[in-house]
């Protein structure tokens, strides 16, 4: 995993990439799309769940309430999502 150069990933969304990658969600991702896939969960979190995100921005951590958050969230955008 590398960042763009010159486009730095806030806390919340390192912390959403880190955490996918640790509870095996990037496991049936086919290399190719990882990248693809990492954007559209960004994305899709940003927008259907951005008061999480707000949480773990003002909060710097992931309590295990938000722990259950992110990954219910995770689970929506791999059933609903495309990347």
């Amino acid at each position: 995993m590398k960042q763009p150069q010159y486009a730095p990933l806030s806390v919340s969304e390192e912390a959403l990439t880190l955490f996918a990658v640790n509870k095996g969600y990037y496991d049936d991702v086919p290399v190719e799309k990882a990248l693809a896939f990492e954007a559209g969960l960004r994305q899709f979190i940003k927008s259907k769940y951005a008061a999480l995100i707000d949480k773990i921005e003002q909060t710097k951590d992931l309590d295990p309430e938000g722990e259950r958050s992110l990954a219910a969230a995770i689970e929506d955008f791999k059933k609903n999502g495309t990347f």
